[in-house]
C-alpha cells in the first residue's frame, strides 16, 4: 500500500515538474549576462533549470531569424525573447501559450503601464510576459575626458559637433559607435527627433508617411549622420555596442548614444555612474522618451505545456525579481508599483522622464529596435540608413527613395 502511495506521489511530482527550459535570447554583453544569471537563479529557486540559447547580435535581428527558422522546422525553444509588434504576429500564428493566469494573479491590468498592456495583450489575453522598459535616446558622457578637454555637456547638436571636433583634434574618439545597422539607425532616430520633434518622428519613422520621409527634417538628419561618419574613426566590421561602451569606460571615447542597456554594462564593470560616466538625454530631445521593451514568449509544444509555461511565467513575473532584474539590466520596470529608491540615479531619472513623457504624449516606440514597424520593413530601413552612413557615394535622394519604396510595401 505504501509503495502504491509513493508511486502516486512521485508520478504527481513528475507531472508538475519542469524539465530544462530552453531560452532563446540575444543578451550576450557583460551586463546582460549578469542579468541573465539573476534570471537563471530565480528559476532555479523554483526548481526550474534554464538552458540558455544565446544568439549573437545585440539588436535581436539574428535571434528572430533563428526563431522563425526553428518554428518552421517544428523545433521552437520553450521561451523566446521578443519585442514589439512581433508579439501579436506570433499570437496570430497560434503557437504561443497565453499567460492569463499569471496576469490575473499579478494584477497586470492594474499594475502595468498602458503601453505595456497594449504591446503584450491581444484578443486572447496576455500572450507575452513583459520584463524591461528601456530608454533609447540617452547620451552617455565620460566626465573625465570632458573635463580634460575643458568642455561642457552639449545640449544641442551644434554644441555636440563642436565637442566632437575638439575630441578628434585631441586624438579622442568623439563618439563610440558600433558597426552594425541597428546601432547606426538608432543614432539616426535621435537626430530625427531633434530636427523634427516627436510628432514628426512618429509620422516619418513609425507611420512611414511619404511626405515626412522626403522632407527637410529627414535630409538634415541624414547630413548630420554623414558628418558623424566623417568624425568617427572606422571601426571593425560588425563591432557591437558593448565594445563601443568599453572604449567609453577606458577613457578612449567622449560620448556614446544609445539605450540604457549601456548602463547595465557600466554597472557590471563597476563604473561609477553618473559620477564618472553620466547620463543625459540626447541633444534636443530632453522631453522625448524613445523606448523599447523586452518580453518573453512561451512557445506551445508537446514538451512544454501550458501548465509548465504558467509555472515559469509565475516565477518571472514575481515583483521582487522584476525589480532586481531591471536594476542589473539598466532598464526600468514595466510595473507601476515598484519602488525605485534603490535604483541607479540614471534609472530614477529615466522613470521620471517616462512618466512625464507619457502624460504629454512624448513617449514614442523605436522603429530601429523592433517596436514600431514589421520586422521586414525595420531591417530594410536600418540597412539603408547604415549603407548611407558607411558610403559617401550614397546620396540623400537615393536613401530617401529606398525608404519610401520600403514603406509602400508594408
Amino acid at each position: 500500500m505504501r509503495k502504491i502511495a509513493l508511486a502516486v506521489i512521485l508520478a504527481s511530482l513528475s507531472a508538475n515538474s519542469v524539465a530544462d527550459v530552453e531560452f532563446l535570447h540575444w543578451w550576450t554583453s557583460k551586463g546582460e549576462k549578469k542579468a541573465l544569471d539573476a534570471l537563471e537563479q530565480q528559476l532555479l529557486a523554483h526548481d526550474i533549470p534554464l538552458l540558455p540559447s544565446p544568439i549573437l547580435g545585440g539588436g535581436g535581428d539574428s535571434a528572430m531569424t533563428v526563431l522563425q527558422a526553428r518554428a518552421l522546422a517544428g523545433n521552437t525553444p520553450d521561451i523566446a525573447q521578443i519585442e514589439g509588434p512581433s508579439i501579436k504576429a506570433w499570437d496570430e500564428v497560434g503557437i504561443v501559450h497565453t499567460i492569463n493566469q499569471t496576469a490575473t494573479e499579478q494584477g497586470w491590468d492594474d499594475n502595468l503601464y498602458p503601453l505595456t498592456i497594449n504591446i503584450n495583450k491581444t484578443d486572447n489575453g496576455y500572450v507575452a510576459l513583459p520584463i524591461t522598459l528601456h530608454r533609447l535616446n540617452w547620451m552617455w558622457v565620460n566626465h573625465d575626458v570632458l573635463e580634460k578637454l575643458e568642455l561642457s555637456v552639449p545640449k544641442t547638436w551644434p554644441e555636440m559637433f563642436q565637442a566632437m571636433e575638439t575630441a578628434k583634434q585631441n586624438n579622442v574618439v568623439p563618439l563610440a559607435v558600433g558597426e552594425q545597422a541597428w546601432q547606426v539607425a538608432l543614432l539616426f532616430e535621435s537626430l530625427v527627433i531633434a530636427n523634427g520633434g516627436v510628432d514628426f518622428y512618429y509620422k516619418a519613422l513609425v507611420e512611414l508617411q511619404r511626405d515626412h520621409i522626403d522632407s527637410d527634417q529627414m535630409r538634415l538628419a541624414l547630413r548630420q549622420l554623414r558628418k558623424i561618419a566623417n568624425l568617427v574613426p572606422a571601426q571593425q566590421p560588425n563591432q557591437n555596442w558593448d565594445t563601443a561602451t568599453q572604449a567609453l569606460i577606458d577613457d578612449q571615447a567622449l560620448f556614446q548614444l544609445g539605450g540604457d542597456w549601456i548602463l547595465g554594462d557600466l554597472l557590471a564593470s563597476d563604473v561609477s555612474v553618473p559620477q564618472k560616466i553620466g547620463c543625459y538625454p540626447a541633444p534636443q530631445s530632453h522631453n522625448a522618451f524613445l523606448y523599447n521593451m523586452d518580453s518573453f514568449l512561451f512557445m506551445a509544444a508537446s514538451d512544454f505545456t501550458q501548465q509548465q509555461a504558467t509555472q515559469v511565467a509565475n516565477a518571472l513575473a514575481d515583483k521582487k525579481f522584476q525589480a532586481r532584474f531591471n536594476q542589473i539590466k539598466g532598464s526600468i520596470p514595466v510595473r507601476t508599483d515598484i519602488d525605485l529608491q534603490d535604483f541607479n540615479p540614471c534609472q530614477i531619472q529615466s522613470h521620471q522622464d517616462f512618466v512625464q513623457a507619457t502624460e504629454k504624449g512624448l513617449a514614442v516606440p523605436s522603429m530601429t529596435d523592433s517596436m514600431a514597424v514589421n520586422p521586414v520593413a525595420q531591417q530594410a530601413i536600418n540597412s539603408e540608413i547604415f549603407r548611407y552612413y558607411r558610403s559617401s557615394e550614397v546620396t540623400e535622394d537615393e536613401v530617401l527613395k529606398r525608404i519610401i519604396s520600403i514603406a509602400k510595401s508594408t
